[in-house]
């Protein structure tokens, strides 16, 4: 199909006009046909941006994780980034559910893939064992999938029949802790777990603590602690 050749809409106005309708009625409702009566357009147009369906999902799931960047100067150690990483990862997936099957398949569709590659880089810059790296990467991405469905699933304390689960719905209304502070809990130690299996692997003698991250000129703030 030959393209226009001048552009009839914007690029990121397609993909989020793409997110809204896999938000309001799932990935099967995505087609380019849709897409096109969304933005008042001929289906034609859209060929300028894109070659196909696939280019415009994997895009706009690209762009529904914009916010999950490698930090260019990180602030505190990097288990502190990583987690806070992992959390903007848990928010995006929170607020388009429906991506969750296209981020399991992530690499093959090469999404996000240069900010792995940073994120990677950082973390063998800051002191992080190599072996270590790739499984903490994923540890993250499925801890963050894990509570995202978790939010998308629960539903509200009061929906829970009282007379029939007493004690569920007692815990569930007097909940102390955030999905955020769950997340960032079991990250640091699954963190932490991680790090000391690749040492134990090496026959490094165990820490008793954090994972530390040498940085230029100052302990950690977990050499801190």
């Amino acid at each position: 199909m030959a393209r226009p050749k001048v552009p009839l809409i914007s690029k990121r106005r397609t993909l989020q006009a793409a997110l809204d309708i896999i938000d309001a009625d799932g990935l099967e409702a995505l087609s380019v046909r849709r897409l096109a009566s969304e933005l008042n357009v001929n289906a034609a147009s859209l060929y300028h941006h894109f070659q196909n369906k696939d280019e415009i999902l994997t895009k706009a799931a690209a762009l529904a994780l914009e916010d999950v960047r490698t930090p260019s100067s990180p602030n505190g150690d990097w288990l502190e980034w990583m987690t806070a990483n992992g959390n903007e990862l848990r928010r995006a997936l929170t607020r388009h559910p429906d991506l969750i099957p296209i981020m399991l398949k992530r690499e093959t569709l090469g999404i996000g893939l240069a900010e792995l590659e940073s994120t990677a880089a950082l973390l063998e810059t800051e002191g992080v064992p190599v072996a270590a790296i790739a499984p903490l990467l994923e540890f993250g991405e499925v801890l963050a999938i894990v509570c995202a469905l978790s939010e998308k699933e629960r539903g509200t304390p009061k929906q829970l029949p009282a007379e029939r689960y007493p004690s569920l719905r007692k815990a569930a209304l007097k909940r102390s802790t955030a999905i955020e502070q769950v997340y960032s809990s079991a990250y640091r130690a699954g963190a932490e777990a991680i790090i000391e299996d690749v040492r134990a692997s090496a026959g490094v003698p165990q820490s008793g603590g954090r994972p530390r991250a040498p940085r230029r000129g100052a302990g950690t703030r977990a050499d801190r602690d």
